[in-house]
């Protein structure tokens, strides 16, 4: 007769992801929905994935090779390089 059922909220609904090997994974689908990379192929995929580390080692190496004089520089532009990358990272734009 009075039988209530629970509303679940979207909070709720959304299954976290439990240990290191789901978060990367989960992490992975975020990157691929985020940039819209899900509805390409997968040598689109790996193209794309391979031009963007080419230019992140290139960033890295030109990092290198221009503040080879001051150590200290080339280590704190790396730091702030990494931190600008752990963010972006970490907090995807869709979930804003």
């Amino acid at each position: 007769a009075g039988q209530h059922r629970k509303i679940m909220t979207s909070e709720e609904n959304i299954r976290r992801p439990r240990g290191m090997k789901e978060w990367l994974k989960y992490k992975y689908m975020q990157y691929n929905v985020t940039s819209c990379l899900y509805m390409l192929d997968w040598w689109e995929r790996l193209l794309f994935n391979s031009v963007l580390i080419s230019i992140f080692f290139a960033t890295i190496l030109a990092m290198y090779v221009y503040f080879q004089d001051s150590v200290p520089l080339f280590f704190l532009a790396l730091f702030l390089f990494g931190f600008t990358m752990f963010l972006v990272a970490l907090c995807p734009l869709h979930q804003y």
